[in-house]
């Protein structure tokens, strides 16, 4: 597969020193509106150098936006700058759903919900992208997913998907599905004569069909019977079955670049 060009940084690169070294001279005056940031990462060193860090719901406009909107910032994880695109902690919010709520986006961003596909494209083609993804499991595990390059095309390419570099503990239930196109349930563009989507209960970037899906059915344990329940949240190559239901899910992006820039 062609791989698309990164994107050219250096005017980024030029914008986030100034932006620093004004902070830096700035650091006891209120921070600038969140607005005036693409993602989250340009967001951490405005509270860094205000001595503000933390987790929290913040607008941002990435460049090819017309307006700002709602994103829940990860300030912690891995160095922060993370600005989550998926999360699933309840099991209240329904995922079955068609394709306008996962082009549009649903569900509140400071709890479970999904971005939205129009907001991860333009999120993930404004520079070079990784991806982070964080998974729980019922006994109190904690692992994760890293990939060093992650964005999805536009509409017109049905969100494909682009994705690899794996690293981290929760073992690669990504690349899979790397260079395939994003379905729903009302929108099959799988690799399968059925719909993945429907057989899953949930969008995804379906191959034939999946070694992951975090947008699948919740259950909670005592809900759940593994095949006799059928599909879930699953990643297959931790739990090494398709038929371990995930407590939590949470899924974030940041610039390639995040750290070293932040280091200048």
């Amino acid at each position: 597969m062609t791989l698309p060009p990164p994107p050219n940084t250096e005017n980024k690169r030029l914008k986030h020193d100034a932006d620093v070294a004004a902070l830096q001279r700035e650091s006891n005056n209120p921070p600038p509106s969140a607005a005036d940031f693409e993602d989250c990462s340009e967001l951490y060193p405005v509270l860094y150098w205000t001595n503000s860090v933390q987790d929290g719901v913040f607008p941002i406009k990435p460049e090819s936006n017309t307006d700002h909107f709602d994103v829940f910032c990860d300030m912690t994880t891995d160095g922060g700058g993370w600005t989550v695109i998926q999360r699933r902690s309840e099991g209240r919010l329904n995922f079955n759903r068609r394709w306008a709520d996962y082009k549009n986006g649903f569900g509140r961003v400071e709890g479970e919900h999904w971005l939205g596909l129009d907001k991860i494209h333009n999120l993930t083609t404004q520079d070079s992208y990784e991806l982070y993804v964080q998974l729980e499991d019922w006994e109190g595990n904690v692992v994760h997913a890293k990939y060093s390059t992650f964005s999805i095309g536009d509409e017109g390419t049905d969100y494909t998907l682009h994705i690899w570099g794996y690293s981290g503990d929760a073992n690669d239930s990504m690349v899979y599905h790397n260079g395939r196109k994003f379905s729903a349930n009302d929108q099959d563009n799988d690799g399968w004569s059925y719909n993945c989507a429907q057989y899953y209960s949930g969008g995804w970037w379906y191959n034939d069909c999946a070694r992951s899906n975090l947008n699948g059915p919740y259950f909670h344990p005592e809900d759940y019977h593994g095949t006799d329940t059928g599909p879930c949240v699953f990643w297959r190559y931790w739990k090494d079955t398709s038929y371990y239901s995930l407590k939590a899910t949470k899924m974030m992006v940041r610039p390639r670049n995040f750290i070293r820039n932040l280091r200048l």
